[in-house]
């Protein structure tokens, strides 16, 4: 006798990624309010996460529960462990219950981000900023 189950699996992953892009992109902007004097684009890594911000931002984007984790490996598992082998943490992409290789995902997704619009809001910023001085 054949068995057919239908089971519903809820992506997260595409929100978390989301989540934190936007929670950089305004770690950005606070950095910037914060820095006036700026003159280019702060980088991700030495300038925003110096006190480790970033990576608070991309760790709470993590799942912690099982089943959310397991869903997304179900649905993303090729990419979770290239994510993972190009982060060259090891060989086990499911180490601490997959939960690495959803970092390094999460992080690599913010970080092309950062790399392809981190320039054209820190110019908007810049541009706001040199009107509010004219004025």
């Amino acid at each position: 006798m054949k068995r057919t189950r239908t089971i519903e699996i809820e992506d997260t992953l595409p929100e978390r990624v989301e989540q934190a892009i936007e929670a950089v992109k305004q770690e950005l902007l606070n950095y910037l309010e914060e820095n006036p004097n700026q003159r280019r684009t702060p980088c991700i890594s030495n300038t925003l996460d110096y006190s480790g911000t970033i990576h608070e931002i991309i760790d709470s984007a993590v799942p912690i529960y099982t089943r959310e984790i397991n869903d997304t490996w179900y649905l993303h598992g090729s990419e979770l462990e290239e994510a993972y082998e190009n982060a060259g943490l090891g060989h086990n992409p499911r180490e601490n219950n997959g939960m690495v290789a959803i970092y390094c995902f999460i992080s690599d997704r913010v970080h092309n981000w950062y790399n392809n619009n981190a320039s054209d809001i820190f110019n908007e910023w810049k541009e706001k900023q040199d009107e509010k001085e004219t004025d």
